[in-house]
């Protein structure tokens, strides 16, 4: 599955990165800039709050539930792929997702 996470203020994006993950929550690769194939799903949020997302001050769930992380694409991959980074013990780590 490959997941997106790009940064934007309003129209202007800050950074992009791509992440693919394996059935099993393992990272087999990882990149910036565009992804190499469309995403499976895509979050989008602004430099503020990725900072909150990296620093482990939002929850990317929470994000997400609250309007604060964009999401776009298959909402069966949605499903999959937040029970692997949220949570107090997420398979893959939110820093892995978020551009440098």
């Amino acid at each position: 599955m490959l997941v997106e996470f790009i940064v934007a203020s309003g129209r202007t994006e800050r950074g992009r990165s791509w992440v693919r993950i394996d059935p099993g929550g393992a990272v087999e690769a990882r990149g910036e800039g565009a992804a190499p194939d469309p995403a499976d799903v895509a979050f989008t949020a602004t430099p503020a709050d990725a900072a909150a997302l990296g620093n482990g001050d939002l929850d990317l769930s929470v994000g997400f539930m609250l309007g604060q992380v964009k999401v776009a694409g298959d909402p069966g991959a949605l499903l999959h792929v937040l029970p692997l980074v949220s949570g107090r013990r997420p398979v893959v780590a939110l820093g892995e997702l978020l551009p440098a």
